[in-house]
């Protein structure tokens, strides 16, 4: 595998997650300009979570291809082991940061008046 090639795979990977990576920018835009309370808080933290485990996940899936390019295939072997760990640890922050943002929602769809007609 040479750079050129690590590099258009590279920029494959990110571009694949790039809505994903965009959407949860303007949605901690959205959530930081929210007014300060236990549910903004959650929302916060929610979106964090997501965004740290989308870039983890892009980062586990480039560093094989990275070691692999740099010849170090004596690492190689032993990863998979540690990347099926970091993948499901990622799968774990990535549910949590969608539990937070759920009952962030669903707090303030309950707090929520009712219009009188």
């Amino acid at each position: 595998m040479d750079n050129t090639t690590l590099m258009v795979t590279v920029l494959s990977i990110v571009g694949v997650r790039l809505p994903v990576l965009i959407a949860l920018c303007v949605g901690l835009v959205w959530v930081v300009g929210a007014p300060h309370d236990a549910t903004r808080t959650g929302a916060l933290v929610g979106l964090v979570l997501l965004l740290l485990s989308s870039l983890g996940s892009m980062a586990a899936r480039i560093l094989p291809m990275w070691l692999i390019n740099s010849g170090n295939f004596d690492a190689i072997s032993g990863m998979s082991a540690i990347l099926g760990v970091l993948h499901f640890a990622l799968a774990m922050v990535e549910a949590i940061g969608v539990v937070l943002l759920v009952w962030a929602l669903v707090r303030l769809l309950r707090t929520r008046t009712i219009p009188a007609s």
